[in-house]
């Protein structure tokens, strides 16, 4: 590609592409890419193409009118027209490069057939132009009421969508109107299939009383399409979407038909085209079918409403701190329904909701409030987790405090549902009262103060020289911190997609919220892959330990029952580690063991495990309980002292 005149523009904006040939007028089509640009706060771009072979004088007539271009001599006020001249052989290369180069977001292409240009590698979307008379159409250029009656022939799909969205935005003269052509000889249902199809493409235009919708039966549909098109219509607009194989059988190659036979401009209109893109397209229309989306007034009022409460005042921070120290104290001293109380005082799921909302609709500053929301109470409660964890420093942990230390994917999915559950109770107001039940299923603030509450034993043992013991309790400290991460991360990814299925999305003018939207997305989701990775590796690891004590206990209860004809009591595993095994052992018995049997037993024991791959070196301690019993038709017997035999 050779630009021999002008400048391509540069930045982050959304941007019109129309190109032309030397010599050829753009007809209605400049009208429509200004319209377009200037109602998307973007910039036009006219490329004139020559070919190295044309002459030095059809060369320069094309660099002035570029130059007129770029003057303003045919511009409207509200868009930025930038022209430039394009020397090229290969227009399809080139028309790809141009697209990349300028991150072009719809061109405009003036053809005389749907042939007449490859844009099927283009990745952007693509607009094939058909003027009906185009010196006629040169006259009219810059009457900005010339196009005022659009017809938009439709079967369904975002493409049709898409183009309803575009014609809406030419202005408050342009009446859009989405046409369904219902065939005779289809059935009784075909009607109401037009109708249905129709409401499901304004629907995902947001176009409801904006844009009039029209069903006629007819024998054909291309047929139908062309004689609604010869009403008082100045442009027709088809969706280039392949809906399905049965929808190409049941209506052909429309587009190419109505071209061929329709003395209107027609325009024939393609989505953006990628592989992600094609997918989030398709995926949002079966959405969108499946669920309904809200209005763009309710979901101003729903943007309204969680950011306020996701802004960290004074409230956020005092209820952070209360509910730390609730949530510390209920962990101290093994009280399931004080942590409970404390994950309803907790205000933290609002900012993390937040930045779920921010994630898809790519606002870079409400992203950055909800995210320093959560890090300005995630600090916080680490720290009052750590005052409250002095009041039980050399105090053995509870079982609420390790159960948050070693999350699993159980963990994950939970958060995952409860996310997804508090975007949907915010957005529908009958069910905000899941809210407080999506708090107790999503624990915030007791891994937090877990942290803070471990973190406080661990430097505690450092300083008191038991090294061990302060490794273990900063790998807690660590665990609980993972835990909290792990709902966070689920939380706001899940109510991220709960917003897009609602209908939450930058608009296309907003390239730049579009950018940060793809980023923070995929960061999001990677975050969740990592983190599900790391959790699976968790729990294979904790299912295959819990496997190999479920493995120890048996083979111990049965080795006591047949050897010593006592009942085990407890089995404590006192160390295991590199093939060492050391167990200490509580048996009820009637009747004393001698030592011998229990030297035995441990060399029987020890070959089990070995066997079973479990400890190749074995050790144990038994202790024995000596109980009575007691027969009706004899007297009772003095119940003996307990004995211990230590480690044989």
């Amino acid at each position: 590609m050779k630009v021999v005149a002008g400048i391509l523009p540069e930045g982050v904006e959304w941007r019109v592409l129309l190109v032309l040939e030397a010599g050829q007028e753009p007809g209605i089509a400049w009208q429509i890419g200004h319209a377009l640009a200037r109602a998307n706060r973007g910039e036009l771009v006219i490329a004139i193409l020559v070919s190295p072979d044309d002459s030095r004088d059809k060369v320069n007539i094309a660099i002035s009118v570029a130059d007129a271009y770029r003057e303003g001599k045919n511009a409207k006020n509200g868009a930025d027209t930038y022209a430039v001249v394009i020397e090229t052989r290969h227009v399809t290369t080139t028309l790809l490069e141009l697209v990349k180069k300028s991150d072009i977001d719809l061109a405009i292409m003036i053809a005389s057939r749907p042939d007449q240009y490859d844009f099927r590698q283009l990745p952007c979307a693509v607009a094939l132009l058909r003027l009906a008379d185009p010196a006629t159409e040169a006259d009219r250029v810059g009457d900005a009421q010339q196009i005022r009656r659009v017809l938009i022939p439709t079967s369904g799909g975002p493409n049709s969508s898409y183009a309803v969205s575009l014609m809406m935005m030419l202005g408050s003269d342009t009446e859009p109107t989405a046409f369904y052509v219902a065939v005779t000889g289809r059935g009784d249902n075909e009607e109401a299939l037009g109708y249905e199809r129709l409401r499901q493409v304004i629907d995902f235009a947001h176009a409801e009383g904006k844009v009039r919708s029209h069903l006629a039966v007819h024998e054909s549909v291309s047929a139908g399409i062309v004689d609604e098109a010869a009403k008082d219509y100045d442009l027709v607009v088809i969706g280039a979407t392949e809906e399905s194989r049965l929808d190409q059988v049941i209506f052909g190659n429309i587009p190419a038909a109505v071209v061929e036979n329709t003395a209107k401009p027609v325009m024939i209109l393609r989505q953006k085209n990628s592989p992600l893109s094609n997918a989030v397209t398709a995926l949002d229309w079966r959405l969108h079918t499946l669920f309904p989306q809200k209005s763009v007034g309710e979901r101003a009022e729903i943007y309204a409403r969680i950011r306020r409460d996701a802004r960290p005042k004074t409230p956020f921070f005092v209820l952070t701190a209360l509910s730390a120290i609730i949530a510390g104290l209920g962990l101290i001293v093994n009280s399931p329904a004080v942590v409970i109380g404390a994950m309803l005082v907790a205000p933290l799921m609002s900012p993390i909701i937040g930045t779920g909302l921010a994630m898809v609709l790519g606002d870079a500053r409400f992203l950055r409030l909800s995210l320093g929301a959560v890090s300005r109470g995630l600090l916080l409660a680490i720290l009052v987790g750590m005052l409250t964890g002095l009041t039980a420093l050399n105090r053995p942990f509870s079982d609420e405090l390790l159960a948050r230390t070693q999350p699993n994917l159980f963990d994950l999915a939970i958060a995952l549902f409860s996310g997804a559950a508090a975007a949907y109770a915010l957005s529908f107001s009958q069910a905000a009262g899941a809210l407080p039940g999506v708090a107790i299923a999503a624990a915030l603030v007791p891994p937090l103060a877990t942290v803070g509450i471990a973190l406080v034993a661990g430097v505690g043992a450092f300083l008191s020289g038991q090294s061990g013991d302060g490794w273990e309790y900063l790998a807690d400290s660590l665990g609980a911190l993972i835990l909290f991460t792990t709902n966070f991360i689920a939380i706001s990814t899940a109510a991220a997609v709960v917003f897009f299925i609602l209908g939450f999305r930058p608009t296309p003018s907003k390239k730049a919220r579009r950018e940060v939207q793809r980023r923070s997305s995929a960061l999001g989701f990677s975050l969740l892959l990592a983190i599900g990775i790391l959790l699976g590796l968790t729990s294979f690891i904790l299912a295959r330990e819990s496997t190999i004590e479920g493995r120890i206990y048996a083979i111990t209860e049965t080795s006591v029952e047949e050897h010593l004809g006592a009942q085990l009591e407890n089995v404590e595993i006192l160390d295991r580690q590199a093939g060492i095994l050391n167990l200490g052992l509580t048996v009820i018995s009637p009747r004393a063991i001698p030592h011998s049997q229990v030297v035995e037993l441990q060399e029987l024991m020890a070959e089990e495990f070995e066997e079973a791959g479990i400890a190749s070196d074995f050790a144990m301690t038994l202790s024995v309980i000596r109980v009575t019993e007691l027969d009706p038709l004899n007297p009772p017997t003095p119940t003996p002292v307990s004995s211990t035999l230590a480690n044989p």
